[in-house]
Protein backbone atom coordinates (compact mmCIF):
# COMPACT_ATOMS: atom_id res chain seq x y z
CA UNK A 1 0.00 0.00 0.00
CA UNK A 2 1.52 2.92 -1.38
CA UNK A 3 0.96 5.79 -0.04
CA UNK A 4 2.76 8.33 -1.80
CA UNK A 5 0.91 8.48 -4.68
CA UNK A 6 -0.81 10.93 -3.58
CA UNK A 7 0.56 14.69 -3.31
CA UNK A 8 -0.26 14.82 0.27
CA UNK A 9 1.05 17.94 2.17
CA UNK A 10 -0.25 17.79 6.55
CA UNK A 11 0.29 21.66 7.02
CA UNK A 12 -0.59 24.96 5.37
CA UNK A 13 0.15 28.05 7.22
CA UNK A 14 0.37 26.25 10.36
CA UNK A 15 -3.38 24.77 10.04
CA UNK A 16 -3.93 21.19 9.57
CA UNK A 17 -4.91 20.37 5.91
CA UNK A 18 -4.16 17.04 5.01
CA UNK A 19 -7.97 16.41 6.09
CA UNK A 20 -8.55 12.41 5.32
CA UNK A 21 -6.18 11.92 2.60
CA UNK A 22 -3.51 9.25 3.55
CA UNK A 23 -0.52 10.87 6.11
CA UNK A 24 3.05 11.16 3.71
CA UNK A 25 5.78 9.04 5.53
CA UNK A 26 7.52 11.93 7.11
CA UNK A 27 5.37 12.70 9.14
CA UNK A 28 4.45 9.24 10.21
CA UNK A 29 6.82 9.75 13.57
CA UNK A 30 4.45 8.67 16.55
CA UNK A 31 6.49 6.28 19.03
CA UNK A 32 4.64 3.58 21.31
CA UNK A 33 5.42 6.30 24.01
CA UNK A 34 4.02 9.34 22.41
CA UNK A 35 0.74 6.81 21.70
CA UNK A 36 0.04 6.27 24.91
CA UNK A 37 0.49 9.61 26.30
CA UNK A 38 -1.50 11.06 23.81
CA UNK A 39 -4.67 8.53 24.39
CA UNK A 40 -3.88 8.83 28.16
CA UNK A 41 -4.10 12.83 27.90
CA UNK A 42 -7.45 12.17 25.85
CA UNK A 43 -8.84 10.20 28.47
CA UNK A 44 -7.85 12.54 31.17
CA UNK A 45 -10.55 15.49 31.47
CA UNK A 46 -12.66 16.76 33.94
CA UNK A 47 -15.40 14.53 33.18
CA UNK A 48 -13.42 11.65 33.70
CA UNK A 49 -14.68 11.00 37.35
CA UNK A 50 -17.77 10.94 36.16
CA UNK A 51 -17.59 6.84 36.33
CA UNK A 52 -17.56 7.39 39.93
CA UNK A 53 -20.82 8.61 39.75
CA UNK A 54 -22.23 5.80 37.39
CA UNK A 55 -20.58 2.71 39.20
CA UNK A 56 -21.87 4.63 42.56
CA UNK A 57 -22.89 2.28 45.44
CA UNK A 58 -20.65 -0.92 43.61
CA UNK A 59 -18.62 -0.46 46.44
CA UNK A 60 -14.36 0.44 45.06
CA UNK A 61 -13.16 -2.88 44.72
CA UNK A 62 -16.45 -4.21 42.59
CA UNK A 63 -15.72 -0.96 40.67
CA UNK A 64 -11.57 -1.85 40.16
CA UNK A 65 -13.19 -5.49 39.07
CA UNK A 66 -15.92 -3.78 36.54
CA UNK A 67 -13.12 -1.54 34.89
CA UNK A 68 -10.17 -4.54 34.51
CA UNK A 69 -12.89 -6.80 32.90
CA UNK A 70 -14.02 -3.68 30.66
CA UNK A 71 -10.41 -3.24 29.43
CA UNK A 72 -9.40 -7.42 29.08
CA UNK A 73 -12.41 -6.81 26.43
CA UNK A 74 -11.97 -3.34 25.36
CA UNK A 75 -8.11 -3.96 24.60
CA UNK A 76 -8.05 -6.32 21.64
CA UNK A 77 -10.12 -4.14 19.45
CA UNK A 78 -8.44 -0.94 20.08
CA UNK A 79 -5.10 -2.65 19.66
CA UNK A 80 -6.44 -4.09 16.42
CA UNK A 81 -7.81 -0.31 15.41
CA UNK A 82 -4.27 0.95 16.26
CA UNK A 83 -2.67 -1.34 14.72
CA UNK A 84 -4.30 -1.02 11.40
CA UNK A 85 -3.69 3.40 11.72
CA UNK A 86 -0.24 2.32 11.77
CA UNK A 87 -0.56 -0.66 8.41
CA UNK A 88 -2.58 1.86 6.44
CA UNK A 89 -2.80 6.05 7.29
CA UNK A 90 -6.02 6.36 7.13
CA UNK A 91 -8.88 6.97 9.41
CA UNK A 92 -11.19 4.24 9.77
CA UNK A 93 -14.67 6.03 8.05
CA UNK A 94 -12.22 5.86 4.82
CA UNK A 95 -11.05 2.14 5.37
CA UNK A 96 -15.01 1.27 5.90
CA UNK A 97 -15.48 2.78 2.35
CA UNK A 98 -14.57 -0.79 1.42
CA UNK A 99 -16.34 -2.72 4.38
CA UNK A 100 -19.69 -0.71 3.53
CA UNK A 101 -19.71 0.40 0.59
CA UNK A 102 -18.67 4.17 -0.88
CA UNK A 103 -21.48 5.93 -0.21
CA UNK A 104 -22.80 3.92 3.02
CA UNK A 105 -19.75 4.38 4.72
CA UNK A 106 -19.55 8.16 4.17
CA UNK A 107 -23.56 8.54 5.27
CA UNK A 108 -21.95 6.78 8.82
CA UNK A 109 -19.43 9.50 8.95
CA UNK A 110 -22.13 12.01 9.01
CA UNK A 111 -23.69 9.80 11.81
CA UNK A 112 -20.66 9.81 13.89
CA UNK A 113 -19.79 13.42 13.09
CA UNK A 114 -22.56 14.05 15.85
CA UNK A 115 -21.73 11.15 18.15
CA UNK A 116 -18.46 12.99 18.37
CA UNK A 117 -20.15 16.63 18.63
CA UNK A 118 -22.15 14.83 21.79
CA UNK A 119 -19.16 14.24 23.58
CA UNK A 120 -17.76 17.75 23.02
CA UNK A 121 -20.61 19.13 24.42
CA UNK A 122 -20.78 16.96 27.70
CA UNK A 123 -16.95 17.59 28.02
CA UNK A 124 -17.53 21.67 27.56
CA UNK A 125 -20.70 21.82 29.47
CA UNK A 126 -18.54 19.96 32.39
CA UNK A 127 -15.67 22.38 32.77
CA UNK A 128 -18.13 25.48 31.77
CA UNK A 129 -20.02 24.39 34.97
CA UNK A 130 -16.99 23.85 37.42
CA UNK A 131 -15.22 27.29 36.14
CA UNK A 132 -19.05 29.22 36.71
CA UNK A 133 -18.58 27.58 40.15
CA UNK A 134 -15.45 29.05 41.02
CA UNK A 135 -15.96 32.70 39.49
CA UNK A 136 -20.02 32.86 40.30
CA UNK A 137 -20.92 33.37 36.66
CA UNK A 138 -23.13 32.29 34.42
CA UNK A 139 -21.91 28.62 32.82
CA UNK A 140 -22.31 30.08 29.49
CA UNK A 141 -19.91 32.09 29.16
CA UNK A 142 -17.54 29.87 29.87
CA UNK A 143 -19.10 26.95 27.73
CA UNK A 144 -18.32 29.58 24.97
CA UNK A 145 -14.72 30.38 26.39
CA UNK A 146 -13.81 26.71 26.24
CA UNK A 147 -15.29 25.71 22.89
CA UNK A 148 -13.40 28.87 21.18
CA UNK A 149 -9.97 27.91 23.00
CA UNK A 150 -10.40 24.15 21.78
CA UNK A 151 -11.15 24.73 17.79
CA UNK A 152 -8.27 26.93 17.53
CA UNK A 153 -6.25 23.85 19.26
CA UNK A 154 -7.86 21.37 16.66
CA UNK A 155 -7.47 23.88 14.11
CA UNK A 156 -4.05 23.27 14.27
CA UNK A 157 -4.26 19.65 13.98
CA UNK A 158 -2.95 16.76 15.29
CA UNK A 159 1.10 17.23 15.35
CA UNK A 160 0.21 20.41 17.91
CA UNK A 161 -2.52 18.48 19.97
CA UNK A 162 0.69 15.69 20.76
CA UNK A 163 2.70 18.58 21.74
CA UNK A 164 -0.21 20.26 23.88
CA UNK A 165 -0.53 16.81 25.66
CA UNK A 166 3.09 15.90 26.41
CA UNK A 167 3.46 19.28 28.16
CA UNK A 168 0.58 19.91 29.96
CA UNK A 169 0.47 16.15 31.18
CA UNK A 170 2.24 16.97 34.61
CA UNK A 171 0.18 19.73 35.13
CA UNK A 172 -3.08 17.80 35.07
CA UNK A 173 -1.30 15.06 37.56
CA UNK A 174 -0.29 18.28 40.20
CA UNK A 175 -3.37 19.95 39.94
CA UNK A 176 -5.67 16.42 40.54
CA UNK A 177 -2.93 15.10 43.56
CA UNK A 178 -3.34 18.61 44.75
CA UNK A 179 -6.99 18.42 45.02
CA UNK A 180 -7.23 14.64 46.12
CA UNK A 181 -4.89 15.12 49.52
CA UNK A 182 -7.09 17.66 50.12
CA UNK A 183 -10.13 15.68 49.79
CA UNK A 184 -8.37 12.95 52.14
CA UNK A 185 -7.08 15.64 54.44
CA UNK A 186 -10.05 17.86 54.80
CA UNK A 187 -12.95 15.42 54.78
CA UNK A 188 -11.31 12.57 56.99
CA UNK A 189 -11.73 9.55 54.97
CA UNK A 190 -13.39 6.34 56.11
CA UNK A 191 -11.67 3.61 53.89
CA UNK A 192 -15.00 1.33 55.00
CA UNK A 193 -17.48 3.66 53.54
CA UNK A 194 -15.01 3.51 50.05
CA UNK A 195 -15.05 -0.17 50.00
CA UNK A 196 -19.14 -1.29 51.09
CA UNK A 197 -21.48 -2.17 48.46
CA UNK A 198 -24.70 -0.63 49.08
CA UNK A 199 -26.39 -1.41 45.71
CA UNK A 200 -27.06 -4.80 43.81
CA UNK A 201 -24.32 -4.68 40.88
CA UNK A 202 -25.70 -5.74 37.39
CA UNK A 203 -22.27 -6.84 35.72
CA UNK A 204 -23.27 -6.75 32.16
CA UNK A 205 -24.45 -3.45 32.66
CA UNK A 206 -21.83 -1.72 34.91
CA UNK A 207 -19.50 -3.10 32.33
CA UNK A 208 -20.96 -1.77 29.12
CA UNK A 209 -21.15 1.58 30.69
CA UNK A 210 -17.44 1.94 31.24
CA UNK A 211 -16.75 0.55 27.55
CA UNK A 212 -18.73 3.51 26.60
CA UNK A 213 -17.62 5.59 28.79
CA UNK A 214 -14.41 4.61 27.50
CA UNK A 215 -12.42 2.54 25.83
CA UNK A 216 -14.51 1.04 23.40
CA UNK A 217 -16.07 4.47 22.07
CA UNK A 218 -12.72 5.51 21.68
CA UNK A 219 -11.84 2.41 19.57
CA UNK A 220 -12.65 3.79 16.33
CA UNK A 221 -11.09 7.07 16.16
CA UNK A 222 -7.55 5.54 17.62
CA UNK A 223 -6.72 4.73 13.69
CA UNK A 224 -7.12 8.36 13.24
CA UNK A 225 -4.43 8.94 15.32
CA UNK A 226 -2.09 6.48 14.58
CA UNK A 227 -2.23 7.14 11.00
CA UNK A 228 0.52 9.35 12.10
CA UNK A 229 2.19 6.84 14.02
CA UNK A 230 5.85 4.76 12.74
CA UNK A 231 4.77 2.23 10.06
CA UNK A 232 4.40 -1.54 10.78
CA UNK A 233 7.56 -3.54 9.50
CA UNK A 234 7.90 -6.72 8.60
CA UNK A 235 11.30 -7.27 10.74
CA UNK A 236 9.66 -5.66 13.52
CA UNK A 237 10.64 -6.72 16.91
CA UNK A 238 7.89 -8.36 18.72
CA UNK A 239 8.20 -5.87 21.88
CA UNK A 240 8.01 -3.05 19.84
CA UNK A 241 4.90 -4.43 17.85
CA UNK A 242 3.32 -5.37 21.60
CA UNK A 243 4.15 -1.71 23.36
CA UNK A 244 2.39 -0.01 20.08
CA UNK A 245 -0.82 -2.92 20.28
CA UNK A 246 -1.10 -1.85 23.97
CA UNK A 247 -0.15 1.75 24.27
CA UNK A 248 -3.57 3.54 23.48
CA UNK A 249 -5.93 1.25 25.01
CA UNK A 250 -3.91 1.44 27.90
CA UNK A 251 -3.36 4.98 28.32
CA UNK A 252 -7.08 4.99 27.58
CA UNK A 253 -7.83 2.87 30.57
CA UNK A 254 -5.45 4.33 33.27
CA UNK A 255 -6.80 7.73 33.61
CA UNK A 256 -10.26 6.01 33.66
CA UNK A 257 -8.68 3.94 36.68
CA UNK A 258 -7.26 6.78 38.78
CA UNK A 259 -9.97 9.57 38.24
CA UNK A 260 -12.71 6.74 38.77
CA UNK A 261 -11.12 6.05 41.99
CA UNK A 262 -11.62 9.76 42.43
CA UNK A 263 -14.82 10.66 41.42
CA UNK A 264 -16.11 7.57 43.42
CA UNK A 265 -14.49 8.66 46.90
CA UNK A 266 -15.59 12.44 46.05
CA UNK A 267 -18.81 11.46 45.89
CA UNK A 268 -18.86 9.57 48.90
CA UNK A 269 -16.99 11.73 51.12
CA UNK A 270 -17.96 15.51 49.45
CA UNK A 271 -21.42 14.33 47.72
CA UNK A 272 -19.86 15.80 44.48
CA UNK A 273 -18.15 13.28 42.11
CA UNK A 274 -16.80 15.83 39.96
CA UNK A 275 -13.76 16.97 42.61
CA UNK A 276 -12.61 20.17 40.73
CA UNK A 277 -16.29 21.79 41.81
CA UNK A 278 -16.08 20.69 45.16
CA UNK A 279 -16.42 23.26 47.92
CA UNK A 280 -13.66 22.42 50.25
CA UNK A 281 -14.09 22.91 54.59
CA UNK A 282 -11.23 25.62 54.49
CA UNK A 283 -11.56 29.45 55.74
CA UNK A 284 -6.99 29.83 54.71
CA UNK A 285 -7.19 32.44 52.53
CA UNK A 286 -3.87 31.17 50.73
CA UNK A 287 -5.33 27.17 50.70
CA UNK A 288 -8.76 28.48 49.24
CA UNK A 289 -6.15 30.27 46.25
CA UNK A 290 -4.52 27.28 45.78
CA UNK A 291 -7.67 24.98 45.96
CA UNK A 292 -9.04 27.30 43.56
CA UNK A 293 -5.95 27.46 41.11
CA UNK A 294 -6.17 23.63 41.31
CA UNK A 295 -10.13 23.33 40.29
CA UNK A 296 -9.46 25.68 37.58
CA UNK A 297 -6.72 23.84 35.66
CA UNK A 298 -8.82 20.34 36.38
CA UNK A 299 -10.96 22.12 34.50
CA UNK A 300 -9.48 23.04 31.40
CA UNK A 301 -8.73 19.42 31.40
CA UNK A 302 -11.73 19.16 29.52
CA UNK A 303 -9.79 20.59 26.19
CA UNK A 304 -7.68 17.51 26.57
CA UNK A 305 -10.13 15.24 25.43
CA UNK A 306 -12.31 17.38 23.81
CA UNK A 307 -9.33 18.33 21.21
CA UNK A 308 -10.07 14.66 20.62
CA UNK A 309 -13.64 14.91 19.95
CA UNK A 310 -14.06 18.16 17.57
CA UNK A 311 -10.78 16.17 15.54
CA UNK A 312 -12.26 12.82 14.92
CA UNK A 313 -15.79 15.01 14.60
CA UNK A 314 -13.88 17.22 11.78
CA UNK A 315 -12.43 14.16 10.16
CA UNK A 316 -15.52 12.43 9.99
CA UNK A 317 -17.02 14.86 8.29
CA UNK A 318 -15.14 15.37 5.65
CA UNK A 319 -14.73 11.79 5.17
CA UNK A 320 -18.60 12.09 4.45
CA UNK A 321 -18.29 15.35 2.18
CA UNK A 322 -14.72 14.91 0.62
CA UNK A 323 -16.70 13.59 -3.13
CA UNK A 324 -18.04 17.52 -2.90
CA UNK A 325 -14.42 19.18 -3.36
CA UNK A 326 -13.23 18.95 -6.82
CA UNK A 327 -10.00 21.67 -6.50
CA UNK A 328 -7.44 20.66 -3.41
CA UNK A 329 -7.15 23.96 -2.81
CA UNK A 330 -11.21 23.57 -1.57
CA UNK A 331 -10.91 20.57 0.18
CA UNK A 332 -7.55 22.32 2.15
CA UNK A 333 -9.56 24.80 3.28
CA UNK A 334 -12.79 22.10 4.32
CA UNK A 335 -10.65 21.00 7.20
CA UNK A 336 -10.50 24.36 9.82
CA UNK A 337 -13.37 25.71 8.51
CA UNK A 338 -15.33 22.60 8.86
CA UNK A 339 -13.41 22.65 12.47
CA UNK A 340 -14.81 26.04 13.48
CA UNK A 341 -18.18 25.01 12.33
CA UNK A 342 -18.46 21.55 14.69
CA UNK A 343 -16.74 23.30 17.39
CA UNK A 344 -20.29 25.97 17.57
CA UNK A 345 -22.38 23.15 17.46
CA UNK A 346 -20.71 21.87 20.07
CA UNK A 347 -21.03 24.63 22.48
CA UNK A 348 -24.59 24.89 21.42
CA UNK A 349 -25.10 21.49 22.67
CA UNK A 350 -23.39 22.47 25.98
CA UNK A 351 -25.85 25.33 26.17
CA UNK A 352 -29.05 22.54 26.09
CA UNK A 353 -27.76 20.59 28.49
CA UNK A 354 -26.32 17.17 27.10
CA UNK A 355 -24.80 16.86 30.16
CA UNK A 356 -27.87 15.85 31.93
CA UNK A 357 -28.29 13.31 29.37
CA UNK A 358 -24.89 10.95 29.64
CA UNK A 359 -26.55 7.57 30.75
CA UNK A 360 -28.62 7.43 27.29
CA UNK A 361 -25.66 9.28 25.30
CA UNK A 362 -23.73 6.82 26.20
CA UNK A 363 -26.10 3.52 25.57
CA UNK A 364 -26.74 4.73 22.26
CA UNK A 365 -23.20 5.01 21.27
CA UNK A 366 -22.80 1.42 22.66
CA UNK A 367 -25.72 0.36 20.68
CA UNK A 368 -24.67 1.75 16.94
CA UNK A 369 -21.24 2.36 17.32
CA UNK A 370 -19.55 -1.03 18.74
CA UNK A 371 -21.59 -3.35 15.56
CA UNK A 372 -19.27 -0.87 13.46
CA UNK A 373 -16.34 -1.18 15.35
CA UNK A 374 -16.57 -4.87 15.77
CA UNK A 375 -17.25 -5.56 11.58
CA UNK A 376 -14.31 -3.22 10.35
CA UNK A 377 -12.05 -4.81 12.25
CA UNK A 378 -12.98 -8.54 11.24
CA UNK A 379 -13.32 -6.95 7.45
CA UNK A 380 -9.82 -5.46 7.55
CA UNK A 381 -7.71 -8.19 9.26
CA UNK A 382 -9.89 -10.89 6.92
CA UNK A 383 -9.91 -9.10 3.20
CA UNK A 384 -8.81 -5.86 3.10
CA UNK A 385 -5.21 -5.81 4.72
CA UNK A 386 -3.56 -7.55 1.70
CA UNK A 387 -5.73 -6.81 -1.19
CA UNK A 388 -6.52 -3.00 -1.49
CA UNK A 389 -4.75 -0.21 -2.37
CA UNK A 390 -4.90 3.36 -1.34
CA UNK A 391 -5.99 4.83 -3.85
CA UNK A 392 -9.20 2.20 -4.01
CA UNK A 393 -10.17 4.05 -0.73
CA UNK A 394 -10.60 7.40 -2.74
CA UNK A 395 -12.40 6.08 -5.89
CA UNK A 396 -16.18 6.38 -6.19
CA UNK A 397 -17.37 3.15 -7.21
CA UNK A 398 -20.10 2.54 -10.23
CA UNK A 399 -21.86 -0.60 -9.03
CA UNK A 400 -24.80 -0.62 -6.61
CA UNK A 401 -22.77 -3.37 -4.52
CA UNK A 402 -19.73 -1.32 -4.77
CA UNK A 403 -21.43 1.84 -2.99
CA UNK A 404 -23.45 -0.56 -0.19
CA UNK A 405 -22.49 -3.66 0.66
CA UNK A 406 -25.66 -5.88 1.91
CA UNK A 407 -23.10 -8.03 3.94
CA UNK A 408 -21.84 -5.20 6.07
CA UNK A 409 -25.37 -3.47 6.67
CA UNK A 410 -27.66 -6.58 7.28
CA UNK A 411 -24.48 -7.83 9.97
CA UNK A 412 -24.45 -4.38 11.84
CA UNK A 413 -28.55 -4.12 11.47
CA UNK A 414 -28.55 -8.01 13.61
CA UNK A 415 -25.78 -6.56 16.26
CA UNK A 416 -28.14 -3.30 16.74
CA UNK A 417 -31.16 -4.98 17.31
CA UNK A 418 -29.86 -7.40 19.13
CA UNK A 419 -28.46 -4.45 21.13
CA UNK A 420 -31.64 -2.12 21.44
CA UNK A 421 -34.00 -5.24 22.32
CA UNK A 422 -32.05 -8.25 23.94
CA UNK A 423 -32.71 -11.83 23.25
CA UNK A 424 -36.04 -12.01 25.07
CA UNK A 425 -36.00 -15.20 26.88
CA UNK A 426 -32.20 -15.11 27.09
CA UNK A 427 -32.09 -11.47 28.03
CA UNK A 428 -30.73 -12.66 32.10
CA UNK A 429 -27.08 -13.61 30.54
CA UNK A 430 -26.83 -10.01 30.24
CA UNK A 431 -26.54 -9.33 33.79
CA UNK A 432 -23.12 -11.00 33.46
CA UNK A 433 -22.02 -10.29 29.80
CA UNK A 434 -22.16 -6.72 28.38
CA UNK A 435 -25.11 -6.54 26.19
CA UNK A 436 -24.13 -4.29 23.64
CA UNK A 437 -20.55 -6.16 23.06
CA UNK A 438 -22.45 -9.43 23.13
CA UNK A 439 -24.92 -7.57 20.01
CA UNK A 440 -21.46 -6.73 18.57
CA UNK A 441 -19.62 -9.84 18.31
CA UNK A 442 -22.99 -11.34 16.68
CA UNK A 443 -22.61 -8.66 14.21
CA UNK A 444 -19.03 -9.66 13.54
CA UNK A 445 -19.87 -13.58 13.60
CA UNK A 446 -22.92 -12.73 11.25
CA UNK A 447 -20.36 -10.66 8.96
CA UNK A 448 -17.94 -13.74 8.55
CA UNK A 449 -20.25 -16.07 7.72
CA UNK A 450 -22.21 -13.81 5.02
CA UNK A 451 -18.41 -12.79 3.62
CA UNK A 452 -17.65 -16.75 3.02
CA UNK A 453 -21.11 -17.58 2.11
CA UNK A 454 -21.22 -14.47 -0.62
CA UNK A 455 -17.31 -15.28 -1.22
CA UNK A 456 -17.12 -11.35 -0.91
CA UNK A 457 -13.26 -11.33 -0.44
CA UNK A 458 -12.18 -7.88 -1.84
CA UNK A 459 -10.37 -7.74 -5.59
CA UNK A 460 -8.56 -4.58 -6.02
CA UNK A 461 -8.35 -2.14 -9.05
CA UNK A 462 -6.57 -4.01 -12.37
CA UNK A 463 -4.68 -0.98 -12.81
CA UNK A 464 -1.56 -0.50 -11.74
CA UNK A 465 -0.73 2.22 -8.87
CA UNK A 466 1.95 4.72 -9.98
CA UNK A 467 5.06 4.14 -8.80
CA UNK A 468 6.99 6.45 -5.50
CA UNK A 469 9.70 8.54 -6.70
Amino acid sequence: MNEDVFDTQVTEKHLEVIGVNPIPKESRTHSPGKIFNFWAMASASATTPLIGLLLAGTGLWNMVLVITIALVIGIIPAGLFSNMGRQIPLSALVVSRKTYGYWTSNGLSLLYTFVNLGWFGVNDATGGEILALLTHTSPVIWFIVIGILQILLVMFGLKWLEYFYRYTSILLIVVYAILTYYLITLFHVNFGALTAQTVPINWGIDINLVLAFSILSWTYKISTATRFAKPETRNEKKWTKIAYFIAAPIGIIVPVFLMGIIGYASNIYAGNWNLAAVSFPVKNTALLLLLGVAAFGASLAVIHTNAMNLYPSTVDLLAGIQPAFKKKQKEKLAQPVSTAILGVFGIILAIAGILTHIETFLNLIADLLFPYTFILIVDWYLNLRKTAKIRDFYTIPKTFSGNFNINAVLATVIGVLINFFGLGMLNPIFNYFPQQVFGSLVAALSYIILFYATNARYKPATEKEPESE
